[in-house]
């Protein structure tokens, strides 16, 4: 609210856009037009950035390079919160839309998600970093801190949601541990080991769960 340009920035699988669409459900009640929401990883064009969210916004542009902001010039009296996702791989064009649409539109709250920074000159960055996990040199075995962390609490509630009656025990709790560790807290990466423990059960898991340099213990 405070901000007119706010980008998530973390590495692919950290839960950018997951918090986005979080904050904007959070919030979308405070703008008076509401929410829009625009998933850019689909689009490889570099040119569709502009008329894919201008679209989403409700204007449509012409080919003339003018025309743009003419569009967004009828958003002027707008104030609404707008959700960019997956942005990386068409920063430039992204950049040049959002600077085009506060220029026009300052009603129009921004909320990026990037692995790179748009570097805007008011945008406001919040770096997104992965979830706690259990230090290295505490007790692995040691249940309370272990259901303390993040990374094991996401990792049992999706194993949960498969498995009917699973939880973190004095018997799997070492094995949990380990598995988030070696994910390095990532969100996604967690997700999917806890979706093997149907099929693997934890110890089976265990041995096979990736590091983030791609390398394995198997």
């Amino acid at each position: 609210r405070t901000h007119g340009l706010v980008t998530i920035v973390g590495p692919a699988g950290i839960g950018k856009t997951r918090l986005a669409e979080a904050v904007a459900r959070e919030h979308a009640g405070a703008f008076a037009d509401g929410m829009r929401l625009v998933a850019l990883a689909p689009l490889v064009d570099a040119t569709l950035v502009a008329p894919t969210v201008a679209r989403a916004l409700g204007v449509t542009i012409g080919d003339a390079p003018s025309s743009l902001e003419r569009a967004l010039q009828a958003l002027a009296s707008q104030r609404l919160l707008l959700v960019v996702d997956n942005c990386e791989h068409l920063l430039e064009a992204v950049d040049g839309f959002v600077a085009v649409l506060r220029r026009s539109a300052p009603g129009i709250h921004v909320l990026v998600t990037s692995q790179e920074l748009l570097r805007h000159p008011d945008e406001h960055v919040f770096r997104l970093g992965p979830l706690s996990v259990p230090d290295e040199g505490a007790d692995a075995a040691d249940l309370d801190a272990a259901v303390a962390t993040g990374a094991v609490q996401l990792f049992v509630a999706r194993a949960r949601s498969l498995v009917n009656g699973f939880a973190l025990t004095a018997q799997n709790v070492a094995g949990v541990v380990e598995i988030c560790r070696r994910l390095d807290g990532i969100p996604l990466a967690i997700e999917l080991g806890a979706a093997r423990v149907s099929l693997l059960g934890v110890d089976g898991v265990r041995p096979c769960a990736p590091r983030s340099n791609g390398a394995t213990a198997c």
